[in-house]
C-alpha cells in the first residue's frame, strides 16, 4: 500500500506541474478563452450533478456493496486508507473502488484529473473544502462538511472542487468511489495533488 501511495503521489505531482505550467503561460495575456472556460465549467458541473443522480438511482444498497469486500479487507490498513477495485467497466469508461478508512486516516488535499463520485456506505467522512488561489498557487480552506452513510456526491475534473476526505470519527468508515478512468489509470489519472494553506 505504501508503494502504491508513493507512486500515486509521484504521478499526481507530475500532472500538477503540467497543469500549473499551463496557468503560468496565461499570465499577462488577455484571456481569450474565458467564455469557453465559463461555459465548460457550467457543463462539467451539470454533468457531475447528473452522475450523482445516476449513482443514486442505479446502485444497490450499502449492504450489497459492502458484501463485495471480504470481511478481512473491511478492517483497512494501518499504512493509510485502503482502496480495493470492485468493478472495471468493460468499455473502460469508469472504475469503482471501495475505500476503507480507519479512524484518523485522510486523503491529501486534491483536485481531480477526471470526474469522480462517491457514496458513504458505512460510518462518516469529513470533507474539507478548498478554493484555488492562482496568485498564491495553492488551495485555501473554505469550509467543511460531514458526509454520512447514504450521502452521494460527484465533482468534475479540475481545480474547481478541491477537497480532502478523512475519517475523524472513532469508527471505521467505508465509501464507494467511482472514477472516470479505466482501472489501469486509477493510480495516475485521478487525484491532482495541490499545495494547501
Amino acid at each position: 500500500m505504501a508503494t502504491q501511495q508513493a507512486s500515486i503521489a509521484d504521478t499526481a505531482s507530475h500532472a500538477r506541474s503540467a497543469v500549473f505550467a499551463g496557468l503560468d503561460a496565461a499570465d499577462g495575456r488577455p484571456d481569450l478563452f474565458a467564455p469557453l472556460s465559463d461555459g465548460m465549467s457550467s457543463a462539467f458541473a451539470a454533468s457531475a450533478r447528473m452522475v450523482a443522480q445516476g449513482i443514486e438511482a442505479s446502485l444497490p444498497d450499502a449492504a450489497t456493496l459492502l458484501a463485495l469486500l471480504p470481511e478481512a479487507l473491511r478492517e483497512g490498513s494501518a499504512q493509510g486508507y485502503a482502496r480495493h477495485l470492485v468493478h472495471a467497466d468493460p468499455l473502460a469508461r469508469f472504475s469503482a473502488m471501495l475505500i476503507v478508512w480507519r479512524p484518523g486516516q485522510h486523503s491529501p488535499v486534491h483536485g481531480h484529473q477526471t470526474w469522480c463520485a462517491y457514496r458513504v456506505l458505512r460510518g462518516t467522512l469529513h470533507e474539507r473544502h478548498y478554493r484555488w488561489d492562482a496568485q498564491q498557487r495553492r488551495a485555501l480552506p473554505c469550509g467543511a462538511l460531514t458526509r454520512t452513510a447514504g450521502d452521494t456526491f460527484s465533482v468534475p475534473a479540475g481545480l474547481r472542487h478541491i477537497h480532502a476526505l478523512g475519517n475523524d470519527s472513532d469508527e471505521m468508515a467505508v465509501s464507494l468511489h467511482i472514477y472516470g478512468v479505466d482501472q489501469e489509470h486509477i493510480g495516475s489519472g485521478v487525484n491532482l495533488l495541490v499545495d494547501a494553506a
